[in-house]
């Protein structure tokens, strides 16, 4: 992509509140764009992530369409690659004057918040596999799962019985089968935490990477912190080529965010 594309970035939020619709258009060097400012976290643990989201001077009648729990997405990237970040149920709306600005503060969950929301009981008979007791209880409790992979489908040769809140018993049964449960784009995802998916892109200095990558260790993992320009395709899980002066090869997204104050339109991530 060419340095000039990578500076005519744009941002769109997308409402659908269950009557009406609406999008909200930042575009860099438009006249009849908004300003909008966002932050979109994004990691591989079991709990959804809380984004936010500012857009600035807006009519009443287009903040009247923005309502708790209304469904939202956040697309961003620049002309000719625009990608899905995030998506979700809105939880709180709020709008307050600073100096001449009127501006509309979103929080959202990346996905939904599925934890102490919905109790099952559910006896399940001898040799039960764990990929059938996480489907069932995922059904009766309404939890949309995108895509399930168990590394070891695990057979309960004494039964199981599933009597808790919904995401409790899915986070424990696919813990047993040595799977990890985490939300990507806003999606419900169980599998291995070792597989990702291939975005089929490197990042170096000419797709946007900004300064070396610099070397992260912890006692649960090790890896490179990351800093570039927004990269729509860096997401929980991502698997990208890196190319730069301290670190080379082909790494899986751990966790990071996506973020535009105003100036600077960022990714920044951890990857293993």
């Amino acid at each position: 992509m060419s340095q000039k594309l990578l500076w005519m970035h744009e941002i769109y939020i997308k409402i659908d509140n269950g009557s009406e619709t609406a999008t909200y258009r930042h575009k860099n060097e438009w006249s009849g764009s908004l300003e909008i400012h966002f932050t979109v976290p994004f990691s591989d643990e079991p709990k959804p992530e809380e984004c936010s989201i500012e857009i600035y001077n807006l009519s009443q009648n287009s903040i009247n369409k923005i309502k708790k729990g209304a469904s939202i997405s956040i697309e961003a990237g620049y002309q000719g690659d625009i990608g899905l970040l995030s998506k979700g149920k809105i939880a709180a709306v709020r709008t307050a004057w600073s100096g001449v600005d009127k501006i509309t503060s979103i929080t959202f969950m990346e996905g939904i918040d599925y934890y102490d929301k919905k109790e099952v009981n559910i006896t399940f008979g001898k040799g039960t596999r764990a990929d059938t007791i996480i489907r069932r209880v995922a059904s009766a409790a309404g939890i949309p799962i995108s895509q399930i992979s168990l590394p070891n489908n695990k057979s309960y040769s004494s039964g199981y019985t599933a009597d808790s809140d919904a995401m409790t018993v899915i986070e424990e049964v696919v813990k047993d089968a040595g799977a990890s449960i985490y939300f990507r784009r806003g999606n419900l995802i169980i599998r291995s935490i070792k597989q990702g998916d291939d975005e089929r892109f490197t990042l170096n200095d000419n797709t946007g990477l900004i300064a070396t990558p610099e070397r992260i260790e912890s006692d649960d993992y090790s890896g490179w912190s990351i800093q570039s320009l927004l990269q729509h395709r860096i997401a929980t899980a991502s698997i990208i080529t890196l190319k730069s002066r301290a670190a080379n090869g082909t790494f899986r997204v751990k966790n990071g965010s996506h973020q535009f104050d105003g100036s600077s339109f960022t990714t920044t991530c951890e990857v293993v």
